[in-house]
């Protein structure tokens, strides 16, 4: 699937799809990455997981943003948005279309 077939999708799907796909490959830095440009401009240097418990990191990641936002990107849409074409693109190759 390409950007310009990913562009079609609205931000929460294409959120799911590229979240579902860091989180398989558990992906901290796209976490962090990502969450350094939202609302709350979460201090990812403070938080620095146990390589054995990366799942549980990310998901308390996630709820900290949550909580944070309410789940909203705000002005920061745009840019996540790109984020989550590109990450899929480049990491979900593999990824049906479902």
């Amino acid at each position: 699937m390409n950007a310009s077939d990913l562009d079609q999708y609205a931000t929460p799907e294409l959120q799911r799809r590229a979240f579902a796909l860091a989180r398989e490959r558990r992906d901290w830095r796209f976490f962090i990455d990502l969450f350094r440009h939202t609302p709350t401009a979460l201090e990812a240097e403070d938080i620095d997981p146990d390589v054995s418990e990366i799942g549980v990191a990310i998901d308390d990641l996630l709820s900290i943003w949550h909580e944070g936002t309410k789940g909203e990107w705000g002005a920061a849409e745009p840019l996540a948005r790109a984020a989550f074409i590109d990450y899929i693109g480049k990491h979900g190759a593999e990824e049906s279309a479902d």
